[in-house]
């Protein structure tokens, strides 16, 4: 019984930490807030690895999984955004944060009916959206605040494009070396102090998508070339 309910109790664990991060913001605390929804990732990390590993994954914790990320991923993001950058553009920045966990929904609607290209993710996953928009925030008194709302808007976008993203848990990267990178890098960060250095995985994330969504934008121009000749 513990055996199947483990993957859910970590679930349930990320889902709890998203609404700590929601009462967090309502506080006035939204940078606080922020951290709980980094620590929801790692947990959200584990609880699919954990099913696959005792061979316990269902359509039932698939669908638990989801509701959990639109309020970790998509809903606390959008308020901290909120309330860090864009409550100064009034009815218009209600409507940019609203976008973000509304494209998400999409995302995750979109995943649980929809295979995937095997190796990757069609859209960017709520995950990795939610947890670049939070980390960005935690600079957003160094950025404008009419890019982060660009930002906001980009990100929602990519999440409900047709990008493909890697999955990195499918593409042959060995474990130990998936293991090996995180750590290194969250020592760099948070041990040897260089925060910056957290751009760099969002950095090269936001670049996969532009660099597919110019290649989709090539495509179709160039099938529409072929068509009119």
């Amino acid at each position: 019984m513990l055996k199947r309910m483990l993957p859910s109790i970590f679930t349930l664990g990320n889902l709890i930490f998203g609404l700590i991060a929601l009462l967090l913001i309502i506080e006035g605390e939204p940078t606080t807030g922020a951290a709980f929804i980094i620590v929801g990732m790692l947990l959200d990390g584990l609880d699919g690895r954990i099913a696959r590993y005792l061979g316990v994954s269902s359509e039932f914790g698939k669908e638990l999984d989801s509701l959990s990320d639109l309020v970790t991923f998509g809903v606390a993001p959008a308020f901290v955004t909120y309330t860090l950058a864009l409550e100064e553009f009034g009815i218009i920045g209600i409507m940019i944060a609203f976008t973000f966990p509304l494209a998400g929904a999409i995302r995750l609607a979109r995943f649980n009916v929809v295979d995937s290209t095997p190796g990757f993710f069609i859209g960017m996953p709520i995950t990795m959206a939610g947890g670049i928009l939070t980390i960005i925030m935690t600079y957003q008194s160094l950025i404008p605040h009419r890019m982060l709302a660009f930002i906001t808007l980009l990100l929602a976008y990519f999440m409900i494009s047709a990008v493909r993203y890697p999955d990195f848990k499918k593409i042959g990267i060995p474990k130990f070396l998936q293991a090996s990178i995180v750590f290194v890098l969250l020592f760099v960060i948070f041990v040897l102090r260089f925060r910056e250095l957290i751009f760099f995985p969002v950095i090269i994330y936001l670049l996969i998508g532009i660099k597919e969504q110019g290649l989709i934008l090539f495509r179709y121009y160039k099938s529409k070339r072929v068509i009119q000749k």
